[in-house]
């Protein structure tokens, strides 16, 4: 839902890692939309459709929200750190930022009324905007930890909504301490993190059934936040292999369009939807089998339209009106954006 590009003057290294974020808020956006079709569809569990109900709520649902999450706490931090160079009231202009995403997120629910555009507005007022007054030394250290325990408690809660305020703090303190260069700049170090929370997702697969994931919903969230991260593992390290040259040309335009796309799927949603009202009669499996071919549908046609955009624009449309409500101008590069 966010973007996050570097001044083209910058070294080709800095412009790497900024283009890992973009394939891993590409990826993601790529899941959010498998989660988003099934109710906007009103997708039941009848008949065969509860193979692949299950399959969403344990690989799908909860996987990628944190993803996204963390992604929009990170880009905070690293725009917390250039934005008293940008503006002279920074705080102010940050305000604006969040008002147009809230005021976004109001138009968008009517059509999409889990959409998350809305919640992450008030959670930046209310939780992000007033950590910058942390003082600069102790502000990634007090960020981080309060970062930590309201996840852990989101997680003992049941997840969802919640998980929000934890992960903006976690990501604000990676993006602003450099955390996340650092990460990226040490493959070996992320794999045995990723490693390790492969194997507590294995291992909670294997100790529990689906019923009682269900029912005791801190697993399903603690699951949630491992499966997630150990995505995002598996994508950053394959960036590291010959298959860099596929993923990166697919996901990273959706991530520099993250915005524009988020928004977009949502109207191509509802466009199928007005022709198409039920998807149950074209297949055996309650209709997912059809929902994830509009999916792959829509992700494709989104990917070549942003690729051709960003060719001619640099920037997709809403994250163009954005930057000009956060700073007053259009800039034609940036150096972090959230």
């Amino acid at each position: 839902m966010t973007t996050a590009q570097t001044a083209t003057t910058a070294p080709t290294r800095s412009r790497s890692r900024i283009v890992a974020l973009d394939v891993v808020r590409g990826f993601a956006l790529c899941g959010i939309l498998l989660v988003n079709l099934p109710p906007m569809f009103d997708l039941g569990v009848e008949g065969g459709a509860l193979g692949f109900y299950r399959f969403y709520e344990d690989v799908v649902q909860n996987r990628f929200f944190p993803i996204f999450s963390f992604l929009f706490g990170i880009g905070f931090g690293l725009m917390w750190l250039s934005a008293s160079e940008r503006s002279p009231r920074p705080r102010l202009a940050l305000l604006r930022r969040f008002a147009f995403l809230g005021i976004l997120g109001g138009l968008h629910q009517p059509l999409q009324p889990g959409e998350a555009l809305l919640p992450y507005a008030i959670v930046g007022i209310v939780v992000l905007l007033p950590s910058t007054w942390i003082p600069r030394r102790w502000l990634n250290i007090i960020t981080g930890i309060l970062g930590a325990i309201l996840s852990a408690a989101a997680i003992m809660t049941g997840g969802g909504l919640a998980i929000i305020p934890g992960l903006f703090l976690l990501g604000f303190a990676a993006g602003g301490s450099g955390l996340i260069r650092r990460a990226l700049d040490h493959p070996d170090r992320l794999a045995l993190l990723g490693s390790l929370t492969a194997v507590i997702s294995v291992a909670g697969f294997l100790v529990t059934d689906y019923e009682t994931r269900q029912i005791n919903q801190w697993i399903n969230a603690g699951l949630g936040i491992t499966m997630a991260f150990t995505y995002v593992v598996i994508l950053v390290l394959l960036l590291r292999t010959p298959a860099e040259a596929v993923l990166r040309p697919v996901f990273s335009p959706l991530g520099r369009m993250a915005l524009s796309n988020y928004v977009g799927a949502t109207i191509l949603i509802v466009v199928v939807r007005a022709v198409v009202p039920d998807l149950s009669r074209f297949d055996s499996q309650g209709g997912y089998l059809a929902g994830l071919v509009i999916s792959i549908g829509i992700l494709t046609f989104q990917v070549i339209v942003s690729t051709l955009w960003l060719r001619f624009f640099g920037q997709g449309p809403l994250e163009k009106l954005w930057r000009f409500v956060t700073w007053g101008r259009f800039d034609s590069v940036a150096k972090a954006i959230a």
